[in-house]
């Protein structure tokens, strides 16, 4: 049996492909516009991350369709130049996992059926690097799409339909290769990119929370209402039935404090549709089980620094720790207003916001916007510099000067270095002048349930 998903990227596609493969590093032509510039570090992250040696055994099995397994990035992002295409959707990023101890699998068939895939699904017009994964207890494939066709220039857009075709492609191959196939396949639909992400990093998710919370409102039931009372009591509301109010939903919804849509109980994972919690309610009121722990990934520590609390730095201070006191004390985690949950993982990104506030003395917007102006000038100083000593590496090679071309060589490393860093204060500058007003009304989310505090004052004017 082989399970299959796929998804889009539209950022820092070289992480994905720096986890599927080690390439030698690539230094930014200076031809490139900062357009393709930023496309080829995203393409590249992408591409390393599926043919990583040490997953691949030492990339034994890594295969490029309509590319070159080594230079697959200089293809896809040659293919993209070409038609004038390297910005939105950079690649599509799919994995094919294969049954944990399936005895008559090995690693040469599950790459041979991982190569038959993608060249039957996407061999005709686009490129495709397909590496497959030893690393874990059970083969599984990476594929690295390009979003861009090589025959057409028309760019790839997953639907339900080639999502459906990519799986039948997937069952088929596996039939024919003699591997057990699932008959009535689950219908949960798939991760998000980001949402993948951050579970492969341990880093907290949406629907992770609100599975904790399931988990500890169960705990706390011994019926299905007072399981329904006790999510309710933290915000939580539930969708059972149809407009109507009589006809019951198919796939029945459960809603965060603050959330835009409903989640839908089958998409939570094993052990969370409807039939699945009732049953463990059932089994709570006959076997006693401990209590559940609520998972804490690694965080960075927020040190006590006494500031203004109404300056700028000390807004994003109090912020970071109100997220970190839900991370740390899962007593404090019963009701979070959606806004929060979302912000909760990127925790370790309002922390570096706050320490570049910290760092730079900002107390206000408009000294922010001045030391935003002094960076930039210093970054066109640097891309001018950098130029320049291109210019002289062009010389050196014409010239065959071995010593002048290591020394220049060295300082477009030493420069570019500091010009990433100086484009990343540039963007996290960017990203406060942005959310500052968002931070400040999310500071003031009250801690409790609105509907629950409206009852309670209303039955004590009842009263």
């Amino acid at each position: 049996m082989a399970v299959t998903s796929i998804w889009a990227v539209s950022k820092r596609l070289d992480n994905a492909i720096n986890y599927v493969r080690n390439p030698e590093k690539t230094t930014d032509r200076p031809e490139l516009s900062q357009e393709a510039i930023l496309a080829r570090k995203a393409v590249g992250d992408v591409i390393d991350y599926a043919a990583n040696a040490d997953k691949t055994d030492q990339r034994m099995y890594v295969t490029g369709i309509n590319c070159s397994e080594k230079y697959a990035l200089e293809d896809f992002m040659l293919t993209k130049k070409r038609w004038h295409k390297e910005g939105g959707r950079l690649a599509y990023h799919g994995y094919q996992a294969f049954r944990e101890g399936e005895g008559e699998i090995t690693a040469e068939l599950a790459h041979e059926i991982g190569v038959k895939l993608a060249k039957e699904v996407w061999g005709n017009r686009f490129e495709v690097l397909v590496a497959t994964h030893l690393n874990t207890g059970h083969y599984h494939n990476h594929f690295i799409v390009n979003s861009v066709s090589f025959s057409d220039g028309l760019k790839y857009i997953r639907s339900n339909s080639d999502y459906r075709y990519m799986k039948d492609v997937s069952d088929r191959l596996c039939r024919e290769a003699g591997l057990h196939v699932l008959s009535s396949p689950s219908s949960r639909r798939g991760k998000s990119y980001d949402e993948w992400l951050a579970e492969r990093d341990g880093k907290p998710t949406v629907r992770g929370m609100i599975r904790e919370d399931i988990d500890r409102a169960i705990w706390l039931s011994r019926t299905e209402k007072e399981f329904i009372t006790t999510m309710k009591k933290w915000g939580y509301k539930f969708r059972f039935y149809e407009k109507d109010g009589k006809t019951e939903l198919k796939h029945p919804g459960i809603k965060p404090f603050g959330a835009k849509s409903y989640f839908r109980f089958c998409n939570l994972g094993d052990g969370y549709d409807i039939e699945q919690i009732k049953k463990r309610i059932m089994l709570n009121t006959t076997v006693p089980t401990e209590m559940p722990v609520i998972a804490t990934g690694p965080v960075r520590s927020i040190q006590d620094i006494h500031d203004d609390n109404n300056s700028l730095h000390g807004i994003y201070r109090r912020y970071c720790i109100r997220l970190y006191t839900y991370v740390c004390h899962p007593r404090k985690r019963e009701f979070i207003p959606m806004a929060l949950r979302e912000d909760i993982i990127k925790l370790d990104h309002y922390i570096e916001l706050m320490d570049l506030l910290y760092g730079n003395h900002i107390n206000d917007k408009s000294s922010l916007i001045g030391l935003r102006e002094s960076w930039q000038l210093q970054l066109t100083s640097l891309l001018a510099k950098r130029k320049m000593y291109y210019a002289q590496k062009e010389r050196a090679i014409r010239m065959h000067n071995n010593n002048e071309l290591k020394l220049t060589k060295a300082m477009i490393a030493n420069t570019s270095k500091q010009i990433r860093e100086l484009r990343k204060k540039i963007k996290l500058a960017d990203e406060v002048v942005t959310d500052m007003s968002k931070v400040y009304t999310r500071l003031n989310v009250p801690d409790k349930n609105p509907e629950i505090i409206n009852k309670n004052q209303k039955r004590r004017v009842m009263r």
